[in-house]
């Protein structure tokens, strides 16, 4: 991991180090490599009938490309895209910008898969899936709108970075963070448009091990002191720009 990750997150982009490669829209464009950038929905050079056929297309082609280890989805992911996608054994790392995906229950064959970000994803029904990823790392959710129960998660111990998010304009309910209590492994952890009825840190101060919050909630000066009295390793927290940002409202306002 790279500092700038550990401060902004495993996913964050990076083209000069291809992370992630360009992307491609047709099948015959994949030369073999471990990294797949693939956008192959909302073309809209393309009419119904050959976007549905390019689909269909990548879904069986996906499983021949046994080599593939990282891969992401740019585009809109289907629930046949993803289900072709659990047939990539060797697979480490996955990407799905936002989905209309209804069921996880492929995802168990991914038994190596350590990175994984499921983008906005309003339909899916399930994150009991999640729980068989027991070499899972990094693990980011946006927008589950049928969840609010995450204590599942609790399971995934070897979890070192966990971020769950909200939409654009919908907040995520959670019904409590007190899972995260188990998740001591944790270095990151990042929250944003949250609906939680305990607003509380006291799970986060279980985290002895995280250098970085984003915390969805606003924090007293008295929280802030705690964090930092408790979490000896923090260095990324709520509100670490506050005085920069300060000044330059002042420089810029008087």
């Amino acid at each position: 991991m790279t500092e700038k990750q550990i401060e902004h997150g495993f996913w964050l982009w990076d083209k000069t180090n291809d992370f992630p490669p360009d992307s491609i829209t047709y099948p015959n464009e994949y030369t073999g490599q471990k990294k797949l950038n693939i956008a192959c929905t909302q073309r809209l050079h393309l009419t119904p009938t050959k976007q549905k056929k390019l689909v269909k297309d990548w879904s069986q082609f996906l499983p021949t490309c046994k080599d593939i280890e990282m891969l992401w989805f740019t585009t809109h992911t289907t629930q046949q895209l993803f289900d072709s996608t659990c047939k990539l054994d060797k697979l480490v790392g996955l990407n799905i910008k936002w989905s209309s995906i209804k069921s996880l229950d492929d995802i168990s064959n991914l038994k190596d898969l350590k990175y994984l970000r499921i983008g906005s994803s309003a339909k899916i029904e399930s994150i009991k899936p999640l729980t068989t990823l027991t070499k899972l790392e990094v693990l980011v959710i946006e927008n589950f709108k049928k969840i609010s129960d995450f204590s599942l998660l609790a399971t995934l111990t070897n979890l070192k970075f966990l971020s769950i998010e909200g939409g654009m304009y919908t907040k995520q309910k959670v019904n409590s963070f007190e899972f995260i209590t188990k998740l001591t492994n944790l270095i990151y952890f990042s929250t944003t448009m949250i609906s939680c009825p305990d607003k509380g840190i006291d799970p986060i101060l279980k985290l002895k091990n995280l250098i970085t919050l984003n915390w969805s909630f606003d924090l007293s000066q008295k929280e802030m002191e705690k964090l930092k009295k408790e979490l000896q390793n923090l260095r990324y927290l709520p509100h670490r720009y506050y005085e920069e940002n300060m000044k330059k409202i002042k420089a810029a306002f008087g």
